[in-house]
């Protein structure tokens, strides 16, 4: 026979009803419901299935109805048509649940960092200074910086 006692009972009562200290608070007969805030922005979570051949097609199809569109290429760095017309990655066709900011700079790859302009809602990419050309030495024209001789 088991005995069970008045704490082996509280016990047993928290153990087959693990919630049942959890219920929810009543306010004039009105529950109370804790919800996580809505992400916006570039948090907001996402889920797509991707059909466009080509980076900028994939990048137009993640930012549709998030609110963010392209920037325009003439805005962006110079370079920008080079990643556009990039094939899209087969292994990224279904996208999430990932956060948008997440799946931009994914899809971009290293080369690239997200840049965002939250005033127009607008997001475009610029080549890390790695991946940017050296700049090319400055050359003097003859005769200039070299300094002039002084006589006695």
């Amino acid at each position: 026979m088991i005995r069970i006692t008045g704490l082996g009972l509280g016990l047993a009562s928290l153990l087959v009803f693990p919630n049942a200290h959890a219920a929810p608070r009543l306010y004039d007969g009105y529950v109370t419901i804790d919800e996580a805030p809505v992400a916006t922005d570039l948090a907001q979570t996402i889920y797509r299935t991707v059909h466009g051949p080509t980076v900028g097609q994939g990048l137009y199809e993640l930012l549709t109805g998030t609110g963010y569109r392209l920037a325009e290429p003439w805005t962006a760095d110079p370079a920008i048509e080079r990643l556009y017309v990039q094939p899209y990655p087969e292994a990224q066709r279904e996208v999430g649940p990932v956060e948008l900011g997440v799946a931009l700079e994914r899809l971009a790859g290293p080369a690239w960092d997200l840049v965002v302009d939250p005033v127009n809602r607008r997001v475009s990419f610029e080549r890390r200074p790695l991946y940017r050309p050296a700049p090319a030495p400055a050359t003097a024209p003859p005769g200039e910086g070299v300094e002039p001789e002084v006589s006695p």
